[in-house]
């Protein structure tokens, strides 16, 4: 019943013309807690609306395809959806056929819920922030009518066996979530639609590198869950993401416009940027704040690219075709054009040294340009962070030696005075055709 398009031209990954792209537990985590963490901002609506609005719209969509479904066969698809993505066991498929002022749902498995609890110390408040949402967004679909909702204390990511929701019909008058439009279409800059071939690394078949990927079991298992390559996958909404990151941008704008220290301040609501002190003192407010974006992304490279490349099927389907230490990222940069992201090509590398990479169709950039229309300063951050990592991983922490890619080696490698660091220099939401970054040494 759900059928995954991906189009090998753009790097683009659909269900029911709602763009998808995989994602682990690691960034998925870090990504929240960079909204959650900054006390000056309100999180619900960044979290929980950017969830509910993605997922009602993707599944109105499946159902306006389906007209002939029932009210049970639309609330069994929500339910697939979201175990077939990785989110957990949601059981929407138990409930009523009709519409009720209130309904809860009991999940007892979670992709967030589980990836929350790698946190140090206990949480204050319950992080099933994107369940809550999607469960908003799809009861509201399903049934036609506009539901709330919330979660009780006792959750998963609170320690507990489960996570209880309540949802009940909104009586306000607020619309949301059925006045959500349709997708709409991101409009490229001139050239953005013209991909080159690879010039780098040619003797490596990435064709059969991303139809192997494609291949794998990347679906949830009987918990809803996708382990894989040492990590939990999620294939997830490219704009969930999109509006998170964008949204949270926007939000800490307005509290550094309103709080007058608050741009001092955000080294102590945030352990990463203290951290980093010594590196980024020279940044303030909203550029700083950005580095949390990025940082999202060293980690989603650090323990997702770094668990490929440590993966059986690695060493079964690539290494065979490596000839030198710089085509491990010939390779890597294959299976990341199989995962929804764009497609990226290597344009420059000097081994040790500096690496140029380019995409074409970047989600960050196309969800911007669907939400916002064209950026002021670049915002390709995934893509940043994933850059620096990439060179961390190769030349820091020397991945072809399979090391364990433990938290402490992660500061070890990416927290290093001497590592790799990515600037942006080309971005499809500022109007090139392509989005760019140069990763070298102390360069920011």
């Amino acid at each position: 019943m759900i059928h995954p398009e991906a189009s090998s031209n753009t790097g683009i990954m659909t269900i029911s013309h709602e763009p998808f792209v995989f994602h682990c537990n690691h960034y998925n985590r870090f990504l929240q807690l960079v909204i959650e963490d900054c006390h000056y901002i309100d999180r619900e609506p960044i979290l929980v609306k950017s969830a509910t609005e993605v997922s009602f719209r993707q599944l109105q969509a499946a159902f306006r395809e389906h007209p002939e479904w029932s009210m049970a066969d639309r609330l069994q698809y929500a339910e697939d959806l979201y175990r077939f993505c990785g989110f957990g066991d949601l059981p929407l498929g138990t409930l009523p056929h009709s519409a009720e002022p209130e309904l809860v749902l009991i999940e007892n498995h979670s992709h967030y819920g589980a990836a929350l609890r790698l946190n140090y110390g206990k949480r204050r408040w319950p992080g099933e922030h994107f369940d809550l949402g999607y469960a908003i967004g799809a009861v509201s679909a399903i049934y036609g009518q506009s539901y709330g909702g919330k979660i009780d204390r006792d959750a998963l990511s609170m320690g507990q066996v489960s996570t209880r929701f309540h949802l009940h019909l909104r009586n306000d008058g607020d619309p949301f979530p059925l006045d959500i439009p349709e997708i709409p279409q991101a409009t490229l800059p001139q050239g953005a639609d013209q991909v080159p071939p690879r010039h780098i690394g040619l003797h490596i078949d990435e064709n059969t590198i991303m139809a192997a990927v494609g291949t794998l079991p990347l679906t949830g298992d009987a918990d809803g869950l996708i382990p894989a390559f040492g990590v939990f996958l999620t294939r997830h909404y490219a704009d969930y993401y999109n509006l998170v990151s964008f949204r949270f941008e926007r939000a800490l704008q307005e509290a550094l416009n309103t709080h007058r220290y608050l741009g001092e301040m955000l080294w102590y609501e945030y352990p990463a940027l203290f951290y980093y002190k010594e590196k980024f003192q020279h940044l303030q407010g909203q550029e700083l704040a950005r580095t949390l974006l990025i940082e999202a992304g060293h980690i989603c490279g650090f323990n997702t690219m770094g668990g490929i490349m440590r993966s059986d099927p690695w060493y079964q389907l690539i290494v065979p075709q490596l000839q030198c230490r710089e085509d491990w990222l010939s390779g890597i940069i294959a299976c990341i054009n199989a995962l929804g992201w764009g497609v990226w090509r290597i344009q420059e590398i000097i081994p040790n040294e500096r690496l140029v990479l380019r995409a074409w169709y970047p989600y960050e950039s196309l969800g911007h340009l669907r939400a916002y229309g064209n950026a002021d300063h670049p915002i390709d951050y995934l893509m940043t962070g994933i850059g620096s990592s990439l060179m961390n991983l190769l030349y820091t922490a020397d991945i072809t030696a399979r090391p364990d890619l433990t938290l402490e080696f992660y500061y070890q490698v990416n927290r290093s005075k001497a590592g790799f660091w990515a600037r942006q220099t080309r971005c499809v939401a500022m109007g090139d055709p392509y989005s760019e970054i140069v990763v070298e040494r102390n360069i920011l």
